[in-house]
């Protein structure tokens, strides 16, 4: 492996558009919808996406201008460092890793959970119980299983895992109109009634906001552009790569929606939550049809890979740019040459993921509240970041946020305020005693520290001037 070799530029519009919106929409609709309906009804439900879509598409557009004003691998560690410095560069990064290896863990087990419910032979015999969820021999093995083919995946370069990507996308998409159009068409408009689940005093918006923070784990996978910025084709334009967040955030939302509506339709929602995996199983129960159950799972299968490969991809990229900007130790900026990847980075992200694997279902709800504390620090950062490089550069980005400053604080305000809820609700469901999500951030930050603490002697090797051209020089592509 060589510290100077060059990651390999082979994605292009469709390859991007397929990473964003193949991570966005994973499988977790279809393991939680029964939880959306429970906390917020149909229209709740629904309510809560649109809110938290038109936030995160305001923070989308800053991401769309940071990365192509800054097109580096890492993304936001590239833009935490230009602003704010190596401190918060470092924070930003491992957070951010954090969150991208608390998705791998969740889509992961979500297959185990998919497979035991197509084949509940392949569960197995009960091993041991965790955080109250039993875990059984044949589905963590499939949950492992699947994460070590990720890793081989993404170990052979990052044509292979884009290929895979667009082919389980595009399958995902076709799978998601049919199942949607039987949904919608053939539902009643009968079932969606009431249309809010309402809390003890009549209120809606408890419902709504209980959904609502769990949206930026459901919509983050734009993020995932930012960090193989530096992968992109060189027949490929910045500006198309900032629209094809944009138009995969919008894509998702509606595709959220129509999802909520078509399944809540089926059958009484009220009936529907009390069902194993309800976004599949209804189908099941409404028209009499294994045969939409199972297009149902296989849609969610697809979705499965295609964020797991996706988010993999991404967490082995913010890990990478931080060792090669000797931020922690350099080993972790070590690309191969054969295959132009970060062979270092994607095994120590394996590693935390296949350790990840072992807590469990009962991890599930934990691993989104976690991302999404996570995503929104970074978002806020990206935000508050696009207002300080207008203010502090005249030089235009090929993709600007429409709107400027105003956008961008609305973004930041919007984020900030996803970000104190999902640190405060676990708190709220765990009775008010210190939640699991707590616990892990503080395993995280003292992790972190440690490797701090030991690259400071790597840190030194390098002058601000050459880390500087290492975090936003190397490696970046042209219009």
């Amino acid at each position: 492996m060589a510290q100077s070799a060059e990651l390999k530029r082979e994605l292009g519009a469709a390859e991007y558009f397929t990473l964003s919106f193949g991570v966005i929409v994973g499988v977790g609709w279809v393991v939680v919808l029964g939880d959306w309906l429970t906390q917020a009804g149909p229209a709740g439900s629904i309510l809560a996406f649109v809110i938290g879509g038109v936030a995160l598409l305001l923070v989308g557009f800053c991401y769309a201008e940071m990365s192509t004003r800054l097109p580096v691998s890492g993304g936001e560690v590239a833009y935490a460092y230009e602003i704010f410095g190596v401190p918060t560069c470092f924070a930003t990064g491992w957070f951010l890793t954090l969150s991208y290896i608390a998705t791998t863990v969740f889509e992961a087990l979500s297959i185990s959970w998919l497979a035991a419910t197509l084949l509940p032979s392949v569960q197995g015999r009960v091993l041991y119980v965790i955080h109250g969820s039993q875990v059984h021999t044949g589905t963590l093995l499939l949950g492992l299983a699947s994460m070590m083919f990720i890793v081989l995946l993404n170990y052979q370069g990052v044509r292979q895992a884009a290929l895979l990507q667009n082919i389980l996308t595009y399958a995902k998409i076709l799978l998601a109109v049919v199942v949607v159009a039987i949904g919608v068409g053939w539902g009643r408009t009968a079932h969606l009634q009431p249309l809010f689940r309402r809390s003890a005093v009549g209120s809606v918006w408890p419902g709504v906001l209980a959904v609502l923070i769990t949206t930026p784990f459901f919509l983050s996978g734009f993020s995932t552009v930012v960090q193989v910025m530096e992968e992109k084709a060189t027949q490929t334009s910045l500006k198309t790569v900032g629209w094809m967040i944009v138009l995969s955030i919008s894509a998702a939302t509606l595709f959220y929606c129509l999802i909520i509506l078509a399944c809540s339709m089926t059958i009484p929602w009220q009936q529907l939550v009390k069902l194993n995996l309800p976004a599949a199983t209804a189908f099941d129960v409404a028209f009499q049809s294994r045969l939409l159950m199972r297009s149902v799972l296989v849609v969610a299968l697809f979705g499965n890979f295609t964020v797991l490969n996706g988010v993999f991809l991404s967490a082995s990229r913010v890990v990478f740019a931080l060792g090669r900007a000797h931020i922690i130790s350099s080993r972790f900026g070590a690309i191969l040459p054969t295959t132009g990847t970060p062979a270092v980075a994607i095994v120590f992200v394996g590693i935390l993921g296949f350790l990840g694997i072992f807590l469990g279902q009962g991890a599930l709800l934990p691993m989104v509240n976690i991302t999404s504390s996570c995503i929104a620090f970074c978002y806020v950062l990206v935000c508050l970041g696009v207002i300080l490089m207008r203010v502090q550069q005249k030089t235009r980005a090929p993709y600007e946020v429409p709107g400027g400053v105003l956008t961008a604080a609305l973004g930041m305000i919007a984020s900030l305020c996803i970000l104190c809820i999902a640190l405060y609700q676990p708190y709220l469901d765990a009775g008010r005693s210190f939640p699991l999500e707590w616990s892990l951030i503080v395993l995280w930050s003292v992790l972190g520290a440690l490797f701090w603490f030991a690259a400071q002697k790597i840190r030194g090797t390098v002058s601000d001037a050459e880390r500087r051209k290492i975090v936003l020089e190397a490696g970046a592509t042209a219009e």
